[in-house]
């Protein structure tokens, strides 16, 4: 005992001799500085001039176990991040055998008791007044000088001509699918009517989601599971290991969180553009929940697990096949701006395991982040997504699916999908062909079209199953990575769909015979 005693006190007399010394050293910090040179240099000094703090000694870990703040940071990365994890991945069962996550469960919750009172529906009076709103600021900011020394005005409403002409449009079409006054193609239910449901659904997610995300990537879980699956997840989607959160959240939450917590990554440098657009594009999944709302509107309820476990063997066979090839493979891998997260996250000290890796990854982290941030972040992506995103939503989407209602466009481009389909064997593909090009539009018109009464059970579980692998449709996802500083542009978009498309197509439908033949449907 008395040893154990004499063997703390000299490690306590070491740490106070370190720490004279230190102050010794600081006196002269006014002296002029010798250049520096390679030798000068700490030994785990990266090639990329990104210098990685040295791994804690047990000496550095007995002096923080000492430090108050050292436990603050520890109790702020457990808890914070206890929080986020809980109210993005933790499924809540919500009757019928369905299930839902706990911001699932408020947002229906508010959606149902707050924003819904009698005939009135609070989230299209928001929804209407959101847009007026920005339409009106954004036209003003573009003829006077709205916004100039102001940095949440200048955020909210000064814009280019493009997104100035989309939320003059968003507000003119709300206001007439509101009221029923104005054009056919505007204000009927397949078009105007489905469009103000989504942009009215927004806005009510992004009330709870938008603090809820920082809470879930600030406070050091990204770097902790980072470091614990970064080799796996490198191999297989060539992406950091952080990515493997994006997916969760967007597996249990919804494919736009995905892509909007995707987006704050690749802005604060943590992804490069090409790892932002692979995850967007890959990871940012329709929701466990919202697939079960496509099987429900299809008529294939009663065989959801089964065809829920080939949507997910067939994604990350996407997942794996897509980001090699062309367009993503050759974007570039450069960051918006430099974080040293992208390579400590990788790079474990000699002796170290992974798990201690994270956790004091994620410690460092969570000891930078404050309530502030947070609040900070919030109202930054409530700006985002009201004044911009949604009125964005609402305008190209409502026009999109009148292109498709009122022309026959994709009925006449649809016709080689239609002879690739065939070539398969599935039933009725002449028919049903546009409906594997409209989920480009968005991912809820496939399921439409196939829960005809005549269409065989086949064929509605290969498009239902492609309706949700495709990832990219523009009305939420496309239109939030066009929005964002993610380097891809309408086209690749398109491409990658496409790609995507004709990939998925004999995946899904051997996996679908093969699960008929074991009498699984």
């Amino acid at each position: 005992m008395h040893k154990d005693v004499a063997g703390r006190s000299a490690k306590l007399a070491a740490l106070h001799e370190k720490a004279t010394a230190n102050i010794n050293r600081t006196a002269n910090l006014n002296r002029p500085a010798a250049p520096l040179t390679e030798n000068h240099l700490p030994h785990n000094t990266l090639d990329t001039g990104i210098i990685v703090p040295e791994y804690p000694t047990a000496e550095m870990r007995l002096s923080r176990q000492l430090h108050p703040s050292r436990n603050k940071s520890i109790a702020k990365f457990i808890g914070f991040s206890a929080l986020g994890l809980f109210l993005f991945l933790a499924p809540i069962p919500t009757g019928n055998g369905a299930f839902n996550i706990p911001l699932g469960v408020a947002i229906s919750w508010l959606e149902a008791n707050v924003l819904q009172r009698g005939e009135i529906n609070f989230s299209i009076m928001l929804l209407l007044a959101v847009t007026t709103i920005s339409a009106l600021g954004s036209a003003l900011a573009a003829v006077t000088n709205l916004g100039k020394n102001n940095t949440w005005l200048k955020r909210a409403f000064k814009t280019s001509p493009v997104y100035l002409v989309s939320r003059v449009l968003a507000a003119a079409f709300a206001w007439m699918i509101f009221t029923g006054f104005g054009p056919e193609f505007i204000v009927n239910d397949f078009t105007g009517g489905v469009m103000l449901g989504i942009a009215a659904h927004l806005i009510a997610v992004f009330i709870f989601l938008g603090f809820a995300i920082p809470i879930l990537t600030d406070f050091g879980v990204m770097e902790f599971v980072g470091a614990l699956v970064s080799r796996v997840v490198r191999r297989l989607f060539t992406l950091p290991g952080r990515a493997a959160v994006d997916l969760v959240a967007s597996w249990f939450g919804s494919s736009v969180a995905g892509v909007i917590l995707t987006r704050d990554q690749h802005e604060k440098g943590h992804y490069s553009g090409r790892e932002a657009a692979v995850i967007a594009t890959n990871f940012a999944f329709v929701s466990l929940p919202f697939s079960f709302v496509i099987a429900n509107t299809i008529g294939i309820e009663n065989h959801f697990l089964a065809w829920y476990l080939i949507i997910c063997v067939v994604a990350i066979v996407l997942a794996i096949v897509t980001p090699r090839i062309w367009p993503l493979r050759s974007l570039a891998d450069t960051h918006l701006r430099r974080s040293s997260v992208a390579t400590t996250e990788e790079t474990i000290p000699a002796g170290t395991s992974r798990l201690r890796h994270g956790f004091e990854q994620g410690v460092a982290r969570a000891e930078k982040s404050t309530l502030r941030d947070v609040a900070t972040t919030g109202l930054r992506t409530y700006v985002d997504i009201y004044a911009d995103l949604i009125p964005v939503i609402l305008a190209w989407g409502t026009l999109s699916l009148a292109i498709f209602e009122f022309t026959p466009v994709f009925q006449f481009i649809s016709q080689p999908m239609g002879w690739y389909m065939a070539l398969f064997g599935i039933e009725g593909a002449a028919q049903f062909a546009p409906a594997a090009l409209i989920g480009f539009l968005d991912m809820f018109l496939p399921a439409i079209l196939v829960a005809e009464p005549y269409a065989a059970l086949s064929t509605q579980l290969i498009i239902g199953g492609l309706a949700i692998v495709q990832i990219i449709y523009m009305t939420e996802t496309g239109v939030t990575i066009l929005k964002s500083r993610i380097p891809l542009n309408i086209g690749k978009l398109f491409a990658i769909f496409m790609i995507r498309t004709l990939i998925a197509i004999p995946l899904l439908t051997a996996a679908v015979w093969g699960a008929t033949q074991l009498g699984l449907f």
